[in-house]
């Protein structure tokens, strides 16, 4: 057996129907975009003409827009003013698919605005408006918090100091046990917190959090030092540093591991902070590692940055990227880890096979039934005719037709069959569900009915779904078996 590829992307597709909570700041991100031709002849300043208003939401209203474009199920919790600007920032969340029924509108409270001038691309200016104390309804923000912090896989906390997240709701996510809760702060040491699954702030965030000198040039800097430093503080499990285009650094239980990260001409990095922190959450919370979920995090942080403004990435954008990049390419995690990913989360991996020789439409609609019955499928690939048959009878080489599989969404990893039965196969992989093809129930090419061979396992509780949380036990030591699984895994 040979096996083909895809890594990162299981885990993207694992991201839709997972329950998230965004707690934080939110914010209507204004950019006002024109020419400049002349200087004007008053003052030193250019005059701006041809302006075109575009608006977006920012801060915890970008986390939330951009884990619901990567198909999550999203509830944000947070404060806007009784006016135009929070108006205008909730229709474009509900557009967005967000769920905006717990966003209070507070009477005189002016939601905060960012408004950029831009001319021919370059930023003239930024203004800043609305409030930013903690809203008259904070108690019950936090109250609300932990109670509906139960009902999510993931709860993420967005804060931009910009007065939503107070002591009283650090202390009540502290308090609610919940085994997945990332926070990225603007000021990561300002409040107590309790239990974080993970931060995850910018170099120059963390470098303050500590006192230290501030180096701009993440590359003049101890990367390494400030994240484990800034994780004995924090007392989080996990925190990664990002470094701009430079990667990030994770600091965890075993150590601290370097993410390399990606270099773009004339970035635009409105939000990008924003992308990451979305899918590193989801990533995690669907039982990654934290490396491998800050590899995910700069890939989707990087098309973040190649867009204008403030733009949610999609899950199949992020799908894309990943297909299109080598580096992916027999990925690094491979099969295997995927396989017991799956089974940590109490997932069902899903085998089928055939000669797909070649790959027809009828196909294409059974392999994504297959998908649906579980959350991994694996296709092996059957010799065709090349083999079988005269020359005259050949379809397609068998690499093409891996590659062609290879490629679908809905197709996790792809294994050649070198003469060992498909059946034999799905039991040594432990498969939760085969589906049989022509090999088994002679319909040539085509696949048949599920039947369950194994029992969907779960192998304890971690930083994966409300299920396993639910089920959470305490080790011998005091301390829960779902912080000691997250520990294990960077």
């Amino acid at each position: 057996m040979r096996e083909g590829h895809h890594s990162l992307a299981t885990l993207v597709r694992a991201f839709r129907g997972r329950r998230c909570l965004v707690v934080g700041d939110v914010m209507l991100d204004v950019f006002e975009r024109g020419r400049a031709e002349k200087l004007a002849p008053d003052v030193p300043a250019p005059v701006v003409t041809g302006i075109r208003r575009t608006s977006s939401p920012g801060g915890a209203a970008n986390v939330a827009a951009n884990l619901a474009a990567m198909g999550a199920g999203v509830t944000l919790l947070s404060a806007v003013g009784d006016d135009d600007p929070g108006l205008e920032l909730l229709e474009k969340l509900s557009g967005a698919g967000v769920e905006t029924g717990e966003v209070v509108r507070e009477p005189g409270r002016a939601t905060v605005v960012k408004r950029r001038l831009i001319a021919d691309g370059v930023i003239l200016a930024r203004v800043d408006s609305g409030d930013t104390n903690p809203p008259p309804k904070a108690a019950k923000l936090a109250e609300r918090a932990r109670s509906m912090a139960a009902a999510s896989d993931t709860v993420l906390v967005s804060d931009y100091a910009g007065g939503t997240v107070t002591r009283g709701l650090a202390e009540a996510l502290g308090g609610s046990g919940h085994p997945c809760v990332v926070l990225d702060s603007k000021r990561p040491l300002r409040l107590s917190w309790r239990g974080l699954a993970a931060a995850t702030p910018n170099h120059l965030e963390a470098q303050k959090a500590l006192d230290l000198p501030v180096e701009t040039d993440p590359r003049r800097i101890d990367a390494a030092g400030v994240g484990r430093a800034l994780r004995r503080r924090l007392g989080a499990r996990v925190v990664a540093v990002t470094l701009a285009e430079h990667g990030v650094a994770v600091a965890g239980p075993g150590g601290v591991e370097s993410i390399a990260g990606r270099f773009v001409d004339e970035p635009d990095v409105n939000g990008a902070g924003d992308t990451f922190l979305a899918a590193f959450a989801l990533a995690l919370g669907g039982g990654a590692g934290a490396a491998e979920a800050a590899r995910l995090g700069v890939e989707a942080a990087t098309l973040a940055v190649l867009r204008p403004g403030t733009v949610p990435i999609a899950a199949d954008d992020l799908l894309r990227r990943l297909r299109e990049d080598p580096r992916e390419s027999g990925g690094a995690s491979g099969l295997e880890a995927d396989l017991d990913r799956t089974r940590e989360r109490g997932g069902r991996v899903v085998f089928t096979s055939g000669r797909f020789d070649p790959p027809r439409r009828e196909h294409l609609r059974k392999l994504r039934e297959a998908r649906e019955l579980g959350d991994l499928l694996v296709v092996g690939l059957l010799p065709g005719t090349e083999d079988t048959g005269p020359a005259s009878h050949i379809a397609l080489p068998l690499e093409d037709r891996a590659e062609l599989l290879s490629s679908l969404s809905f197709v996790d990893h792809v294994v050649v069959l070198d003469g060992e039965p498909p059946g034999d196969v799905a039991r040594r992989l432990g498969a939760d569900v085969f589906v049989p093809g022509e090999e088994t129930r002679g319909d040539a090419n085509g696949l048949d009915a599920e039947a369950p061979i194994a029992p969907a396992r779960s192998e304890g509780p971690s930083c994966d779904n409300g299920s396993s949380r639910n089920a959470a036990t305490t080790d011998d030591e005091g301390g829960s078996a779902a912080e000691d699984t997250a520990e294990t895994r960077l």
